[in-house]
């Protein structure tokens, strides 16, 4: 390890739209410790996930690596512990690892996938995994220490609640019905799940030394739905002012087949709150609320940046700020993730380099969250290992004019899968069926499916052999492994 190895803290949330901060151009959102981390950093504007589900995302940004190389390719499957993530290269290089917060490496329920009684149990918290390691598994994948909590609140935060006196599944959580819920927390704002994690983060700060330095994982789990925000950031915002959602009236009829049965299910699971029947008032309260997520968010990213100025630890500190991946938010009419949309995909990322605080700077190059552990791991002096898929941004950090690459690949838990150049957004949705194609250039907000356009038809052609091309370039390039798991 070099004598002047940085620190490093890594923040980041759940299902955090990259346009739903002000340093992004959001004229709506309060998020003044984010844009200050903002000026002095990095800012990526075409940063996009490896796949647009929780596990399968933040896998690809612990190895470098794309799901069908890593192995988690699905929520509720399990990161094979013979995956090299770059916190267990940091920790043989010297570095005290430690996270506070979400992981999902593993599944958070003990039920089987499909097994719908176990579902229902789930909203009274029956079944749910703790996603705290016991301490004999120490190391857990890379990190020496951590307090971990998911989605749900089984774990040491539950804990704390009942502590407090508290019932830890009083509030609404992602296996409770209906997601799209509004509404206050019962819990008091400094016993919420995002300053919890603060909270462990700054006990993990406060017992650093000078000799070692220090890889911190902050994972917030908002703001994932439901939408319960405590008090005061449930009324932050004035629904009433919130702009409404993209949209085109008669758009559904583009949709792939998958998105329609999305935007017309109702009543099958905890997401299927029949989207096609809610209102413009609905989405703005939506919004109102996600927004209040994110400002309480941004409160506590406040809290961590003041712990390294007052400690002197912000000069030699790598921070990186981002998202596993976006929300839909009621543009085109749907919720939650699932879909290839800009708006699912596409995640700020903050970069402030370690040294004296430097003025923003706005990169346009298309980026995959694969690149993440490489450029830390390049920018903390290591070598990068065999098999990662990503790329390293250090040539990009130091001259903005370094080739990049033309095109990338995003997976997903279906069989869906996406090109996506500087210019066009390309989605094989299956042989036969309607897929998308989108003109980045022309269509920001993807608002027109060309997919069916015979003016497009050469387009597409080109496209598929692209895609074709890049899948198969994106095998996994190390040989298979015999571990069990």
């Amino acid at each position: 390890m070099r004598p002047d190895a940085p620190n490093i803290l890594f923040i980041t949330c759940d299902q955090l739209r990259r346009d739903a901060l002000g340093c992004y151009g959001n004229p709506v959102i309060r998020t003044p410790n984010i844009d200050r981390l903002a000026a002095q950093s990095i800012q990526l504007d075409d940063m996009h996930v490896a796949c647009p589900v929780c596990a399968p995302n933040r896998a690809s940004w612990a190895t470098g690596r794309m799901p069908s190389a890593h192995g988690l390719k699905a929520n509720g499957t399990v990161l094979p512990l013979h995956e090299l993530t770059f916190m267990e290269v940091l920790r043989r290089n010297g570095y005290h690892t430690g996270a506070a917060g979400k992981l999902h490496f593993r599944p958070q329920w003990n039920y089987r996938p499909g097994d719908k009684a176990g579902v229902l149990k789930a909203a009274s918290g029956e079944g749910a995994a703790d996603p705290q390691p016991p301490l004999w598994e120490l190391p857990f994948y890379g990190l020496e220490s951590c307090m971990l909590v998911e989605d749900h609140n089984a774990g040491p935060y539950g804990e704390m609640l009942r502590a407090h006196g508290f019932d830890p599944w009083e509030d609404p959580h992602s296996f409770t019905y209906p997601q799209h819920t509004t509404r206050q927390s019962r819990y008091p704002a400094h016993l919420s799940k995002t300053s919890w994690i603060t909270d462990r983060s700054l006990e993990f700060l406060d017992r650093q030394d000078a000799v070692r330095p220090f890889f911190l994982w902050t994972s917030y789990v908002h703001p994932h739905h439901p939408f319960v925000v405590p008090a005061p950031f449930d009324t932050l915002y004035d629904p009433a002012e919130m702009p409404l959602p993209q949209w085109r009236p008669g758009m559904d009829a583009d949709f792939p087949e998958r998105y329609r049965r999305k935007y017309l299910a109702e009543g099958a699971s905890h997401e299927a709150i029949g989207m096609h029947k809610l209102s413009d008032e609905d989405w703005q309260r939506i919004k109102a609320y996600y927004y209040g997520m994110i400002s309480h968010i941004d409160e506590q990213v406040g809290r961590l940046l003041d712990w390294l100025k007052e400690h002197d630890q912000l000069e030699r500190t790598l921070v990186v700020f981002s998202s596993d991946h976006g929300e839909l938010l009621g543009d085109y009419h749907l919720l939650f993730k699932a879909t290839h949309h800009g708006c699912v995909t596409s995640v700020p990322c903050l970069w402030k380099l370690p040294g004296a605080p430097a003025s923003n700077r706005r990169l346009e190059a298309l980026g995959s969250c694969t690149d993440l552990m490489p450029t830390l791991l390049d920018l903390a002096g290591m070598d990068i290992p065999e098999g990662v898929q990503g790329r390293s941004l250090r040539p990009l950090f130091a001259d903005g004019s370094a080739p990049t690459r033309e095109e990338l690949l995003i997976e997903d838990q279906t069989h869906l899968r996406t090109l996506l150049t500087r210019r066009w957004r390309f989605t094989w949705h299956g042989h036969g069926e309607r897929g998308e194609l989108f003109d980045r250039q022309s269509d920001p907000h993807e608002l027109h499916n060309r997919w069916d356009d015979p003016e497009h038809a050469a387009t597409r052609r080109e496209l598929t052999a692209r895609l074709m091309d890049t899948l198969i370039a994106n095998l996994d390039p190390l040989p298979p492994k015999t571990a069990l798991c």
